[in-house]
């Protein structure tokens, strides 16, 4: 007969600070986060031309990712990219999906 061994859920989402976008997906076991990645965009402006003249189009250019699994913490950004907003944000969104974790188990 079939056993289950084990469940999980995976969970997207988004976050936003300054001109900057957070995609993130993270899996849990039910009790507790056992993967988040977090791909950081930024929002720009560009000028585009059309036949009823020039308009301005929001989008969005990939700037890095973050990501917590297995009990490690990577950051992947271009060498010259000031990292420190990013892990702040990205800091923030674990503790607040780590407290929703803790606050469901105990419901």
């Amino acid at each position: 007969m079939f056993t289950e061994e084990s469940r999980s859920t995976a969970v997207v989402g988004s976050a936003e600070s300054g001109d900057y976008k957070y995609k993130v997906n993270y899996n849990t076991d039910g009790k507790s986060l056992t993967s988040l990645h977090c791909n950081v965009y930024k929002k720009v402006s560009e000028e585009v031309t059309t036949s009823t003249g020039t308009q301005t189009v929001e989008k969005e250019e990939y700037t890095g990712l973050m990501f917590q699994e297995s009990g490690n913490k990577q950051f992947s950004f271009p060498q010259d990219t000031d990292i420190t907003p990013h892990v702040t944000v990205f800091e923030a969104v674990l503790t607040e999906i780590k407290a929703s974790l803790a606050a469901d188990s105990k419901e």
